[in-house]
């Protein structure tokens, strides 16, 4: 059985296996569900989920009770989509998750953002969202941070710089055998 934690109301609830495993599955962090507890059920928020991987097994499930008029601090993950299609550059996911409060009916547990068309030097910061412009979520992550970027690849220089050198360096031995032939 996995213990869980039901802040507020301040419940353990334990879960058989199959009940955990498809919660791991079908949840995360920032998923808001129905937890029923006793007959009675309740408007909750995962706000962690423990897991570990020696055991391959989720350990531990913490929910916050909801209130609908009560604004929530919550986190919505960051999904990229199409990131196999970026191919000229680095695709750099810098954010994996978004921090913000709002109303229970206002919450998102995922940002899904397609980044098949981004090239170098573009990206996308957290005000291009939309989930920034959603008036009923207050940002607690900062709004020009950069989520994802894609950049130039930076090994390619040194590659032909170490060409170069190794060039160089067999031309230095090719003098060096030639002046000590002439002594």
């Amino acid at each position: 059985m996995l213990p869980s934690l039901l802040h507020a109301a301040l419940a353990v609830v334990f879960f058989l296996p199959h009940e955990a495993e498809r919660m791991q599955r079908e949840c995360m962090k920032g998923s808001q569900v129905m937890l029923d507890l006793d007959g009675q059920s309740y408007d909750v928020l995962i706000k962690e989920m423990d897991y570990d991987p020696a055991k391959n097994m989720l350990m531990e499930i913490d929910f916050q009770a909801l209130v609908s008029n009560e604004k929530v601090h919550s986190v919505a993950e960051v999904v990229l989509l199409n990131h196999e299609k970026v191919l000229d550059g680095i695709l750099q996911q810098k954010l994996e998750e978004i921090s913000y409060k709002a109303l229970p009916a206002a919450l998102v547990d995922r940002i899904e953002i397609d980044v098949e068309s981004m090239k170098i030097g573009d990206a996308v910061l957290v005000k291009d969202l939309a989930i920034a412009s959603n008036p009923d979520i207050d940002l607690m992550t900062d709004p020009e941070a950069v989520v994802v970027t894609v950049t130039r690849v930076h090994n390619a220089p040194a590659e032909e710089e170490t060409e170069e050198t190794d060039a160089d360096a067999a031309a230095d031995t090719k003098k060096d055998a030639a002046k000590k032939e002439e002594k």
